[in-house]
Formats: C-alpha cells, structure tokens, sequence
C-alpha cells in the first residue's frame, strides 16, 4: 500500500498549511503568510469565465479569514475573462472594506485585464 508523507504541522510552519484545489484547468494554492496575509497562486494559462464566477467566490469567502489581506499571485496566467477583472474589482473594495488590501502579481502579463484599482506588485 502507498502512504503519502504526512508533514507535521507546526505554529511556524505555513507551508504545511497550504490548500490546493483545482477550478476546471486552473490549480489554485491557498497558503496563509505569517503576517495574517493569505497568499492566492494562481497556476494555469487562462482564467475562463465559469472559473472566474467559481473562483470570486472562493476567494471572497476565504478574504473572511485573513481580514481582507491578499496576494493574488498569477504565475503563467496570460488571457483572463472580463468577469475575472470584474471579480478582482469587486475583490478589491471588499478587502478594503474588511480594512485590508488585495495586492495582484503577474497582472501585466495579462490579456484582457484592464487596469483596476488594485495594487500592483
């Protein structure tokens, strides 16, 4: 029988912490930063409408734990849907007024995202 390495998880240890799902070709990290931000990888080509709609929604429910503090981090995301530079608009004033920030990496690398009020990292 296969066993899969179970890794101790420690007060220190965020990594240990990390969730993963996937969102139709899209793999999605959840890793919680020792500042109380959450960190967001998106790892895919494209972030498609039915992926954005799933997608807001999951990070608006996860910008509940952090108190509205994200990182947003597109790595290899070239071509993104309108609803998806809508989501992170909304996404946006929603951690603000949680009193935190969404910070957006890998967004000029983007096809089809406008510039938005988000902080650009």
């Amino acid at each position: 029988m296969r066993q899969t390495p179970s890794f101790p998880a420690t007060p220190n240890d965020h990594q240990s912490t990390a969730r993963s799902l996937r969102i139709g070709s899209l793999e999605v990290t959840l890793e919680p930063a020792p500042e109380g931000t959450l960190v967001v990888r998106l790892l895919g080509r494209e972030i498609r409408s039915k992926q954005a709609a799933e997608l807001a929604y999951r990070l608006t429910d996860a910008a509940l734990s952090c108190r509205g503090r994200m990182t947003v981090a597109m790595e290899g995301v070239s071509t993104v849907s309108a609803e998806w530079a809508q989501a992170v608009e909304d996404l946006s004033r929603r951690c603000e007024v949680m009193g935190g920030a969404l910070v957006v990496k890998g967004v000029e690398a983007c096809r089809g995202l406008a510039p938005a009020p988000v902080r650009a990292a």
